[in-house]
Protein backbone atom coordinates (compact mmCIF):
# COMPACT_ATOMS: atom_id res chain seq x y z
CA UNK A 1 0.00 0.00 0.00
CA UNK A 2 2.99 2.35 0.14
CA UNK A 3 4.18 2.07 -3.05
CA UNK A 4 0.11 3.01 -4.36
CA UNK A 5 0.32 5.99 -2.06
CA UNK A 6 3.70 7.44 -3.36
CA UNK A 7 2.14 6.48 -6.90
CA UNK A 8 -0.58 8.70 -5.95
CA UNK A 9 1.17 11.56 -4.49
CA UNK A 10 3.73 11.58 -7.51
CA UNK A 11 0.97 11.31 -10.51
CA UNK A 12 -0.84 14.19 -9.09
CA UNK A 13 2.86 16.20 -8.72
CA UNK A 14 3.70 15.46 -12.26
CA UNK A 15 0.44 18.05 -13.71
CA UNK A 16 -0.77 20.24 -10.77
CA UNK A 17 2.13 22.58 -10.16
CA UNK A 18 2.26 22.85 -13.96
CA UNK A 19 -1.22 23.65 -14.22
CA UNK A 20 -1.32 26.17 -10.94
CA UNK A 21 1.94 28.18 -12.61
CA UNK A 22 -0.15 28.40 -15.89
CA UNK A 23 -3.43 29.56 -13.42
CA UNK A 24 -1.26 32.50 -11.23
CA UNK A 25 0.73 33.72 -14.52
CA UNK A 26 -1.34 33.66 -17.44
CA UNK A 27 1.23 31.91 -19.30
CA UNK A 28 -0.19 28.32 -21.13
CA UNK A 29 2.99 27.19 -22.36
CA UNK A 30 5.37 24.84 -21.68
CA UNK A 31 8.84 23.33 -23.49
CA UNK A 32 8.97 20.65 -25.88
CA UNK A 33 10.95 18.62 -23.35
CA UNK A 34 9.14 19.97 -20.51
CA UNK A 35 6.41 18.26 -22.40
CA UNK A 36 8.41 15.07 -22.56
CA UNK A 37 9.42 14.79 -19.28
CA UNK A 38 5.93 15.70 -17.80
CA UNK A 39 4.33 13.13 -20.28
CA UNK A 40 7.27 10.82 -19.45
CA UNK A 41 6.29 10.92 -15.64
CA UNK A 42 2.21 10.66 -16.21
CA UNK A 43 2.41 7.58 -18.34
CA UNK A 44 5.11 5.53 -16.20
CA UNK A 45 3.41 6.23 -12.61
CA UNK A 46 -0.07 5.53 -14.21
CA UNK A 47 1.10 2.26 -16.25
CA UNK A 48 2.89 1.54 -12.76
CA UNK A 49 -0.65 2.13 -10.59
CA UNK A 50 -2.59 0.16 -12.76
CA UNK A 51 0.36 -2.88 -12.48
CA UNK A 52 0.47 -2.54 -8.90
CA UNK A 53 -3.23 -2.55 -8.56
CA UNK A 54 -2.75 -5.96 -10.63
CA UNK A 55 -0.62 -7.31 -8.31
CA UNK A 56 -2.79 -6.58 -5.48
CA UNK A 57 -5.50 -7.83 -6.64
CA UNK A 58 -3.30 -11.30 -6.89
CA UNK A 59 -2.52 -10.96 -3.42
CA UNK A 60 -6.19 -10.86 -2.27
CA UNK A 61 -6.88 -13.85 -4.58
CA UNK A 62 -4.23 -15.92 -3.24
CA UNK A 63 -5.28 -14.79 0.17
CA UNK A 64 -8.53 -16.03 -0.21
CA UNK A 65 -8.49 -18.70 -2.40
CA UNK A 66 -5.10 -20.11 -1.31
CA UNK A 67 -4.49 -19.38 2.35
CA UNK A 68 -2.43 -21.82 3.68
CA UNK A 69 -0.34 -21.79 0.93
CA UNK A 70 -0.21 -18.11 0.77
CA UNK A 71 2.83 -17.63 2.87
CA UNK A 72 4.93 -19.64 0.22
CA UNK A 73 3.28 -18.06 -2.70
CA UNK A 74 3.25 -14.30 -1.52
CA UNK A 75 6.54 -14.08 -0.01
CA UNK A 76 9.06 -11.27 0.70
CA UNK A 77 10.98 -11.71 -2.13
CA UNK A 78 7.45 -12.31 -4.50
CA UNK A 79 6.38 -8.72 -3.36
CA UNK A 80 9.64 -7.39 -3.83
CA UNK A 81 9.83 -8.59 -7.67
CA UNK A 82 5.79 -7.79 -8.61
CA UNK A 83 6.76 -3.90 -7.32
CA UNK A 84 9.78 -3.88 -9.03
CA UNK A 85 8.04 -5.29 -11.91
CA UNK A 86 5.15 -2.20 -11.84
CA UNK A 87 7.74 0.45 -11.74
CA UNK A 88 9.82 -1.27 -14.73
CA UNK A 89 7.35 -1.84 -16.56
CA UNK A 90 5.57 1.21 -16.39
CA UNK A 91 8.76 2.98 -17.56
CA UNK A 92 9.88 0.62 -19.87
CA UNK A 93 5.87 1.46 -21.56
CA UNK A 94 6.46 5.39 -21.11
CA UNK A 95 9.55 5.56 -22.32
CA UNK A 96 8.86 4.15 -25.50
CA UNK A 97 5.44 6.25 -25.80
CA UNK A 98 7.16 9.49 -24.79
CA UNK A 99 10.43 8.69 -27.34
CA UNK A 100 7.71 7.93 -30.01
CA UNK A 101 5.76 11.08 -29.97
CA UNK A 102 9.16 13.22 -29.74
CA UNK A 103 10.30 12.32 -32.72
CA UNK A 104 6.96 12.19 -35.28
CA UNK A 105 6.97 15.44 -37.65
CA UNK A 106 4.53 18.15 -36.45
CA UNK A 107 3.44 20.14 -39.63
CA UNK A 108 1.35 22.47 -37.65
CA UNK A 109 2.10 24.38 -34.11
CA UNK A 110 2.53 22.18 -31.39
CA UNK A 111 -0.06 23.89 -29.41
CA UNK A 112 -2.08 21.41 -27.60
CA UNK A 113 -5.30 22.61 -25.72
CA UNK A 114 -5.29 20.82 -22.61
CA UNK A 115 -3.28 21.64 -19.43
CA UNK A 116 -1.03 18.37 -19.57
CA UNK A 117 1.18 17.35 -22.39
CA UNK A 118 -1.42 13.63 -23.50
CA UNK A 119 0.04 11.61 -26.32
CA UNK A 120 -3.36 11.74 -27.46
CA UNK A 121 -3.40 15.03 -27.61
CA UNK A 122 0.38 15.39 -29.57
CA UNK A 123 -0.35 12.58 -31.50
CA UNK A 124 -3.14 14.40 -33.42
CA UNK A 125 -1.00 17.54 -34.21
CA UNK A 126 1.63 15.00 -36.36
CA UNK A 127 1.83 15.22 -40.49
CA UNK A 128 2.14 11.59 -40.80
CA UNK A 129 0.17 8.60 -40.70
CA UNK A 130 0.00 7.45 -36.89
CA UNK A 131 -2.46 4.99 -37.35
CA UNK A 132 -0.23 1.66 -36.82
CA UNK A 133 1.01 4.11 -33.51
CA UNK A 134 -2.07 4.49 -32.61
CA UNK A 135 -3.25 0.69 -32.90
CA UNK A 136 0.02 0.15 -30.12
CA UNK A 137 -1.55 2.91 -28.11
CA UNK A 138 -4.79 1.07 -27.82
CA UNK A 139 -2.95 -2.65 -27.10
CA UNK A 140 -0.65 -1.16 -24.57
CA UNK A 141 -3.78 0.63 -23.08
CA UNK A 142 -5.47 -3.51 -22.84
CA UNK A 143 -2.29 -4.26 -21.32
CA UNK A 144 -2.37 -2.00 -18.78
CA UNK A 145 -6.06 -1.76 -17.41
Amino acid sequence: LSQLSLIDLNYVSTTVPKMAFNYLLGNKSISFIGCGVQSFFFLTLGGAEALLLTCMAYDRYVAICFPLHYPTRMSKRACVLMIAGSWMMGAINSCAHTAYVLHIPYCRSRAINHFFCDVPAMVILACMNTWLYECTVFASTIFFL
